[in-house]
């Protein structure tokens, strides 16, 4: 992926220097700079939502999640243990919730913890499709770039069908191996 990369930034730099050899180095800094502001302010998101999680699982919040939500989960992830599906609920909320890149470790802890090779793609597809009641990321993205926040119906329609049409497609094609 690295060789794909380095390839599309050469090609792009030798375009730039036949069309416009003026602006190379500044599209560079400029590119550069805007990366790093990018980074950075993703990173102040991320790090509200890991300290969340963390207060989340302080207050036993984590395990009352879990306990509210065995039944649906017993239902699309069949023959876990308890333990998988504390770290079930604390991923799916955090995806439900917007902020899915801050519940990836529970999602990990969940999938090493997994029995079913079955259930291991269901989690891979609802992560994938991630329902999210709140996109909280992407509104903090597009506020930074000053755009519009009004997104939150159709994320929410979107992302209800396409997790719905995976549940569906894990169903009907992947089987469990015996």
């Amino acid at each position: 992926m690295n060789f794909v990369f380095t390839l599309i930034l050469c090609a792009s730099v030798l375009c730039l220097i036949f069309i416009s050899p003026d602006s190379v180095l500044s599209s560079l800094i400029e590119g550069t700079g805007n990366g790093l502001t990018f980074a950075v302010k993703l990173f102040a998101v991320y790090g509200v939502w890991l300290s969340v999680l963390k207060i989340w699982e302080k207050l036993n919040f984590d395990k009352f999640c879990a306990r509210k939500s065995i039944g649906l989960l017993k239902k699309f992830f069949p023959g876990e243990n308890d333990s998988c599906y504390a770290d079930l609920s604390v991923n799916l909320s955090a995806n439900f919730l917007g902020m899915g890149s801050a519940g990836t470790p529970a999602g990990i802890n969940a999938c090493k913890k997994m029995i079913s090779p079955k259930n291991k793609t269901m989690l891979i597809v609802i992560n994938s499709t991630s329902i999210q009641l709140i996109p909280t990321t992407i509104v903090a993205i597009r506020t930074a770039h000053s755009a519009s926040s009004d997104i939150i119906l159709p994320t929410l329609i979107s992302t209800f069908l396409s997790t719905f049409i995976g549940i569906v497609m894990v169903k009907i094609f992947v089987k469990n191996k015996k």
